[in-house]
C-alpha cells in the first residue's frame, strides 16, 4: 500500500496547481481591466448627458436666441469647424418682476432684469492645433436698464477633453420663425492605448426648439 507521493507526482501537481492559479489571476486580471473600461466608457457617457441636459435646459429657459449660432446650409455645414469664430452659442434670459408697473418706471427702466448666456470653446493648448476643446458657460447679467454688469460675470469650465463640439441652426425656408438649435458633441478616450478604431468614442448631435422673442 503506498503512503504518500513521489517527487515526480509533487512536481506535476505543483505545475498543475501553478498554471491554475495563473488562469485564474489573468481571468481576474481581465475581468477587472475589463470593468475599468465600462466605468471610463460610462463616465465620457454621463458627462455627456450632464452637459447636454444643461444646455437643452437653459436654452429652453431663453427668452431670445442671439444671432449665434449660425444659420447654415447644408453646404456650408459640411466645411463648418469646431474652431470655426461663429461656432458658439448665445441668448438672453428675461427675469421679470410683476410687482412694477412698466408706466409707472422711470424712462429707460424696464421691469425685468437679464442674464446673457454663452456657450463658448477654447483649445487646451493654444500652441497645438490639434488639441482638444474645453467647453465654458460665461453668464452676464444685465441691470434694469438693459446695462451689462461687467463686474458680476461668471464664466464656469463645463467639460474638457471635447474632440468636436458645434452650435448650429439650419436654414430651411419650410420651418417656422424660430427654428431648432443643434449641438454636436464627440469625445474619443485619449488615456486608452491602441489604434482611434479601438478607442471609445462618443458621438452626439440633439436639437432643441427655440424659444419666443426679447420684450419691447
Amino acid at each position: 500500500m503506498r503512503k504518500g507521493f513521489t517527487l515526480i507526482e509533487l512536481m506535476v501537481g505543483l505545475i498543475i496547481l501553478t498554471l491554475l492559479m495563473t488562469a485564474l489571476y489573468q481571468t481576474f486580471s481581465q475581468s477587472q481591466q475589463s470593468a475599468k473600461e465600462i466605468m471610463a466608457n460610462q463616465q465620457i457617457n454621463d458627462d455627456f448627458d450632464l452637459i447636454l441636459q444643461k444646455i437643452t435646459e437653459d436654452i429652453r429657459e431663453s427668452n431670445f436666441v442671439d444671432a449665434y449660432p449660425p444659420i447654415l446650409t447644408k453646404a456650408e455645414l459640411a466645411t463648418y469647424k469646431t474652431d470655426d469664430p461663429r461656432n458658439y452659442l448665445l441668448f438672453m434670459k428675461v427675469i421679470y418682476d410683476f410687482t412694477k408697473d412698466p408706466i409707472d418706471l422711470p424712462a429707460g427702466t424696464y421691469n425685468y432684469t437679464q442674464n446673457r448666456i454663452k456657450y463658448f470653446l477654447v483649445r487646451e493648448d493654444d500652441s497645438d492645433p490639434g488639441s482638444p476643446f474645453i467647453l465654458y458657460r460665461e453668464m452676464l447679467p444685465f441691470d434694469n436698464k438693459r446695462k451689462p454688469i461687467d463686474s458680476e460675470i461668471v464664466i464656469t469650465e463645463m467639460l474638457s477633453g471635447i474632440e468636436e463640439c458645434l452650435f448650429y441652426r439650419v436654414k430651411d425656408s419650410d420651418s417656422s420663425r424660430y427654428g431648432n438649435v443643434y449641438i454636436k458633441l464627440k469625445m474619443t478616450r485619449n488615456d486608452k492605448e491602441g489604434s482611434s478604431d479601438e478607442k471609445y468614442t462618443n458621438e452626439t448631435i440633439i436639437s432643441v426648439k427655440e424659444r419666443g422673442a426679447m420684450p419691447q
